[in-house]
């Protein structure tokens, strides 16, 4: 019987068995055993390689990075240009009915854009949302659970922490975890023949009844015991590993965290750090209701709520998508949402901020970076937050803002269009102005031309720094 696992003709004496068990001796002189590749030359098929500075001979003893975080940077130097992206939005260029968006879309992007009219009071309503709804871990309870993990020196203390805080990251995301999950079922009858299809529907009606309950539980029992199952038996019976296997895949991960994120194992976590005296007075009078109002009272939870921003332009985003705003929508969003994928990534440490308004029947566009740790760095004892803000004004052009209070005064450096440059003295003097009004201590006050957009690891120089150790790999 021939042997269909060997990709070549066999090798004569190959298969003999007297050979095949005779150990080798390395003694022996017909023995020449050798390493016919080297592992440092291996090619693609048209002589092209990857790997970065594959030929230079200057860093080939250094270890390299071609994994998920190489990646990151190379997306981010070549994200699309988020503010001309949002002024087209803005401005409705190439947005109009002629251009085939729906009647639909373009009332719901004509309210859009009158939300986005503010005054003062409206626009520093607006930042402050933005900044609360992006700090999940905001307020004095998480403060004393920072504390403790920053002064313990117990493993399994910190460890706990770190649990809590996944269980209420999973918790405090319970909304968009059912959402997903049931876009993904629905997903999923689509890429099944009538005969699931139908069964999975009804699946999922139940489950939607279940999410508008708030029956936890409920919900995972139908996907345990129901939809993986029939989907499971599906694979097993088609042996189809296309889409909704897939889908199977991606909503094991989001049932996971919806356990993860039960009220009655985030009550009990929470009760048992109580134990380690990080808060102030005792939780075991608390009852597990009042243990959950005091989780969601939070700014983050309330403005977590309240952000229409967000709410409104992701449903334009989606409705874009799917070709109802025509080819010119479908770029100006794909291109906005690329952009904030890249900025909400895991591998950066920054908080990201969108901040696009009318002002004064102008459009205006920014964006801001904000370093959290910056506080901790370099040994510093007083808090040195450092800001990157870069806005695109209709009709005068782009400006760079670096803002570092450090060493006790606030610093600014301002790239700007060159007609604005031309009065730098007036710009610098009236900035220098506002810090003093705001309490705040003028340090060094630059103005200048902008030769060209600043780069975020110019505003942050330490924050792409190469690790030194760690796995990350990118398959």
């Amino acid at each position: 019987m021939p042997e269909i696992l060997r990709p070549t003709n066999p090798v004569p004496g190959y298969d003999n068995a007297g050979n095949r068990n005779q150990p080798i001796n390395p003694q022996d002189p017909n023995t020449n055993i050798q390493n016919v590749v080297d592992p440092n030359r291996v090619m693609r098929g048209d002589q092209r390689s990857d790997q970065q500075h594959a030929g230079d001979a200057s860093v080939s003893h250094r270890m390299r990075y071609e994994s998920n975080f190489l990646t990151f940077l190379q997306r981010l130097a070549n994200a699309p240009d988020t503010a001309s992206a949002f002024l087209r939005l803005l401005q409705g260029q190439g947005l109009q009915v002629s251009s085939g968006i729906t009647p639909g879309l373009a009332q719901e992007l004509h309210g859009f854009l009158e939300f986005l009219n503010m005054d003062e009071a409206q626009l520093t309503q607006f930042l402050q949302g933005q900044l609360q709804s992006g700090l999940r871990f905001g307020g004095a309870l998480f403060s004393a659970l920072r504390n403790a993990y920053n002064t313990s020196n117990s493993q399994v203390f910190r460890t706990e922490i770190l649990q809590f805080l996944r269980q209420y990251s999973d918790y405090s995301s319970t909304g968009h975890l059912e959402t997903r999950m049931l876009r993904t079922l629905q997903d999923m009858t689509r890429s099944l023949p009538s005969h699931w299809a139908n069964q999975l529907t009804e699946m999922a009606g139940r489950m939607e009844n279940g999410v508008a309950a708030g029956d936890r539980q409920g919900n995972l029992d139908i996907l345990r015991n129901q939809v993986f199952p029939l989907i499971s038996d599906y694979v097993r019976r088609t042996h189809d590993h296309g889409m909704a296997r897939s889908l199977l895949s991606l909503l094991t991960l989001d049932m996971v965290r919806y356990e993860n994120g039960g009220e009655k194992e985030l009550v009990q976590t929470f009760r048992h750090l109580g134990n380690y005296n990080i808060f102030k007075g005792d939780l075991s009078q608390l009852s597990d209701e009042d243990i959950l109002r005091l989780l969601n009272d939070t700014e983050y939870a309330r403005a977590a709520k309240s952000d229409s921003f967000a709410e409104r332009f992701t449903q334009l985003a989606q409705r874009s998508l799917r070709g109802e705003g025509g080819t010119a929508g479908q770029e100006v969003f794909r291109n906005l949402m690329s952009s904030i994928l890249i900025n909400e990534s895991v591998y950066m440490p920054l908080q990201h901020l969108l901040l696009p308004f009318q002002w004064e029947d102008r459009a205006v566009f920014s964006e801001m970076w904000v370093d959290p740790d910056a506080q901790h760095s370099g040994g510093r004892e007083a808090p040195a937050p450092r800001l990157l803000i870069k806005m695109d004004i209709e009709g005068l052009g782009a400006f760079d803002l670096v803002i570092d209070s450090s060493g006790g005064r606030t610093s600014l450096q301002v790239s700007c269009p060159r007609q604005v440059a031309a009065f730098s003295g007036d710009v610098s003097r009236d900035l220098t102005e506002i810090l003093q009004r705001n309490g705040l201590s003028p340090g060094d006050v630059r103005v200048s031309a902008m030769r060209q957009p600043m780069n975020i690891s110019d505003a942050f120089p330490t924050l792409f720094q190469e690790v030194k150790s760690g796995v990350d790999v990118k398959v």
